[in-house]
C-alpha cells in the first residue's frame, strides 16, 4: 500500500464518522453542539516505507488551531505542524521527534544523532534538540517517517489556551474508540506509542497489545514526571520493547 492508498483509506474512514457523529463537513462542528473535530490525522510521506512504522496517539489538541478558517485540519495543513525545516518544536511535539529518533536509531543508523541529542540529556527534550540542531546534527526530515493521531477528536470551537483538560472528554465514547481502531489497522503500525493515560480503557488496549507493540507513556510535556526529558525515553519507554 503506498502513501495516496492509505489516505484514502484514512478519508474513507472519517467521512462515515462525520455522518455518524453529525459532523458538519465545511466547520467540522458536531451538530447542536460547541465541539469542532479537529482533523484529519499527520502521516508522514515516507510512513509507509519507514523501517519502523510508528504511530504517535496522543491525548487532545487543545486549540481549536484551524478557527480563524472555520473549519478543520486537512491532511495538508498536519504537514505543517511536522515539517522538518526548522527544529522549533513545542514541549509536546520534541517529546514526539526524541522519542521517535530513538526507535529509529538503530534502523536508520541515526546513532550519531542520538548522541549528539544524549549530550544534553539533563536538558528537557526541547532544549537539546535546539542545541544539537545547532551543531547540525540532527535529521530535519525525522518526522517524514511517522503517523500521529489524537486520541480526543474535539476541541471547544475558538478554543485559544493549549493548557488544560477540558476537551479530553468523549462525545460518543464508542464510535470514537471504534474510529481509533480501524485507523490502527489501516496504519498497520510495528509500534503504537500512546502519550497520557486519559480514555485509555475505552480504547481496547489489551486487545491492541496482542496484535502490536504498544507503548503507554506520560505526556512529553509532563515535566514532574520527567517526561519531558531523553533519560524517560531511555528508562520507560525502551524497556517495554524489544526492537
Amino acid at each position: 500500500m503506498d502513501l495516496e492508498e492509505l489516505k484514502r483509506k484514512i478519508e474513507t474512514l472519517y467521512l462515515e464518522f462525520f455522518k455518524d457523529m453529525d459532523i458538519d463537513f465545511q466547520t467540522g462542528i458536531v451538530e447542536g453542539t460547541n465541539k469542532r473535530f479537529t482533523g484529519f490525522p499527520y502521516i508522514g510521506k515516507n510512513y509507509v516505507s519507514a523501517p519502523v512504522r510508528i504511530l504517535f496517539v496522543p491525548l487532545d489538541c487543545g486549540v481549536d488551531e484551524c478557527w480563524n478558517e472555520n473549519t478543520y485540519h486537512s491532511f495538508e495543513s498536519r504537514e505543517d505542524i511536522f515539517k522538518g525545516g526548522c527544529l522549533k518544536f513545542n514541549d509536546h511535539i520534541a517529546g514526539v521527534y526524541t522519542t521517535a529518533l530513538r526507535l529509529l536509531k538503530d534502523k536508520m543508523q541515526l546513532k550519531d544523532a542520538w548522541d549528539a541529542l544524549w549530550k544534553y540529556n539533563e536538558y528537557t527534550a526541547k532544549k537539546a534538540i535546539r542545541l544539537a540542531d545547532a551543531r547540525g546534527l540532527l535529521p530535519r526530515d525525522l518526522m517524514s517517517y511517522i503517523a500521529y493521531e489524537n486520541r480526543f477528536r474535539f476541541v471547544t470551537v475558538n478554543r485559544k489556551e493549549r493548557t488544560g483538560d477540558s476537551d479530553r472528554k468523549w462525545i460518543n465514547a464508542e464510535r470514537e474508540c471504534k474510529l481509533l481502531m480501524d485507523e490502527i489497522s489501516v496504519f498497520n503500525p510495528d509500534i503504537i506509542v500512546f502519550q497520557g493515560t486519559t480514555g485509555i480503557d475505552n480504547c481496547g488496549i489489551n486487545d491492541l497489545k496482542k496484535q502490536y507493540k504498544v507503548v503507554v507513556a506520560y505526556h512529553p510535556s509532563c515535566w514532574q514526571r520527567g517526561a519531558n526529558k531523553l533519560q524517560y525515553i531511555e528508562e520507560k519507554i525502551m524497556p517495554t520493547l524489544s526492537l
